[in-house]
């Protein structure tokens, strides 16, 4: 009887350590976070980020979205890329703001096990995702091009309110910039777009404030909870980065941010869903 008895007991533990953990969230989103992946299923998948498999597979595994590095085209056409120069991670050279996109259609990557994927542009990866409408997709506009001219800046968020427009997201769609030229730009087309400036934490609080920005995105190891309080106590979300372990997804969640971008994708779905 004793024997069975530590049996049981055992099996009870076994199970309990196998239920999701709970979480007192308290946040400007519902009270729930919203579980993204960083640039799709993140570093080190079987899928180069940014990639057209990595972000379907993000989404098919149960995420509510995903990040992704958004740069344009000499010609305005949205690739999703990461890099700075298109050497970094692929055959060809220099940088996209220099080349029309007929120049780099074929892009691949060169890096094993990458390389039957290509580079794709955002509007393959939207007209090819069913239900678009239910997921969400933060854009982080990478705006390598030095460029300050207000044409240069036209030009740029003209070819996101297209995009957008088109599959009509603007419910679903955040923007991240670093470059404030470019925010107020946008903001001034349409304010009704949720905006996050990319930042440390006191500067982009006062930006965000300034110019009634949705939120603040930032490496989850540079914000703390109180941080988070102070941003929502003036209506300010958090979005953040960089949750590259499981226990950083945790220190995410219990911060109480509002979104995370997260290459632990697997693990967070767990702990959220």
């Amino acid at each position: 009887m004793k024997k069975n008895l530590t049996l049981f007991t055992v099996f009870i533990i076994i199970i309990s350590s196998c239920e999701k953990e709970s979480f007192n969230i308290s946040n400007l989103n519902n009270n729930r976070v919203t579980v993204l992946g960083h640039g799709g299923m993140g570093y080190s998948d079987l899928y180069p980020m940014n990639s057209f498999e990595s972000i379907f597979n993000c989404i098919i595994i149960g995420a509510d979205g995903s990040e992704i590095d958004v740069q344009m085209t000499k010609d305005s056409v949205l690739l999703a890329f990461h890099d700075k120069f298109l050497e970094q991670s692929t055959y060809f050279s220099g940088q996209i703001f220099n080349k029309n996109w007929d120049e780099i259609n074929n892009a691949k990557y060169k890096d094993p096990p990458y390389t039957n994927y290509e580079v794709v542009t955002l509007d393959n990866i939207f007209s090819n995702i069913e239900n678009l409408k239910n997921y969400t997709f933060f854009l982080e506009c990478k705006n390598y091009n030095p460029d300050t001219s207000l044409l240069y800046r036209n030009t740029f968020i003209n070819a996101l309110i297209r995009l957008i427009d088109k599959y009509e997201l603007e419910n679903n769609v955040c923007f991240e910039f670093k470059r404030k030229e470019i925010i107020k730009s946008l903001k001034a087309k349409r304010p009704d777009l949720k905006i996050f400036i990319y930042s440390n934490f006191e500067d982009g609080l006062n930006t965000a404030k300034d110019l009634q920005l949705t939120g603040i995105t930032i490496s989850v190891d540079d914000v703390s909870k109180e941080q988070v309080v102070k941003a929502h106590s003036n209506g300010i979300m958090i979005n953040v980065f960089g949750t590259n372990t499981k226990n950083k997804n945790i220190e995410a969640i219990e911060k109480n941010v509002d979104f995370i971008q997260s290459d632990k994708l697997k693990h967070l779905i767990k702990m959220m869903k």
